[in-house]
């Protein structure tokens, strides 16, 4: 399978972390620092899990949920579209998020808006020159 770069489109992925942190703001929202022994250092607020800010990628996104002799993960899985691309190296995984009809946005401390994302991904199926992503849509408020 080829990855022609003119199917390609832009989408977004955050991947999940375990340690996302989070400091100390002034009233226009930047980082307060203190000066320890002579080092600027960051006012660390929190630690916590959640996802990192999102990276922009460029893969094929199909229409729509295919037919069932070009399923590559059965009839049984709950999904909307495939993602297809022939990098390799893409960090997704099954915690991760993506933006496609959207993009992300912020919450008011720096860190990503997880309700933003448009879908998540549900399974991966990889072969030696290609991986596609089954995602599945994400319910959005208001």
């Amino acid at each position: 399978m080829r990855d022609c770069k003119k199917n390609q489109q832009e989408l977004y992925y955050a991947t999940y972390s375990d340690q996302i942190t989070e400091y100390y703001r002034d009233s226009d929202g930047n980082i307060i620092y203190d000066e320890i022994d002579g080092e600027i250092i960051p006012r660390i607020k929190c630690e916590r899990a959640g996802y990192n800010n999102p990276v922009p990628f460029y893969a094929n996104i199909s229409a729509g949920k295919g037919t069932s002799q070009e399923e590559v993960f059965g009839v049984s899985l709950d999904y909307t579209k495939t993602i297809s691309t022939t990098d390799m190296s893409l960090p997704l995984d099954e915690k991760s998020l993506v933006w496609f009809e959207t993009e992300p946005t912020y919450n008011s401390d720096g860190t990503v808006n997880e309700a933003s994302a448009d879908y998540s991904v549900a399974a991966i199926a990889r072969s030696l020159n290609n991986v596609v992503y089954a995602i599945k849509k994400r319910a959005k408020e208001g």
